[in-house]
């Protein structure tokens, strides 16, 4: 699955806002100097995923799926997002 650029860009746009908006705000900016002097960095991941269907209501539930190795489309999309897999 290709990535929209448009996409991209927005959530590109909103990991940006949410670090402004985390690192504007007292108590997470401490909580992040407490953690970092403890030797560990900070990282903020965020997912854009296509959403599932939900049964309507009265129709019985969807059986749970079974886990699925990554697709070439899954591992580009994450790679887009510089998402290791360690």
């Amino acid at each position: 699955m290709e990535l929209p650029e448009r996409l991209h860009h927005l959530v590109s746009e909103l990991g940006d806002s949410l670090v402004q908006a985390l690192a504007e705000d007292e108590h997470c900016r401490d909580l992040a100097i407490q953690i970092q002097a403890m030797g560990f960095g900070l990282v903020l991941i965020l997912e854009a995923a296509p959403l599932k269907l939900q049964p309507l209501p009265g129709a019985p539930p969807l059986a749970p799926e079974s886990p699925q190795p990554f697709s070439e489309d899954d591992k580009r999309l994450m790679k887009s997002f510089k998402i290791r897999m360690d």
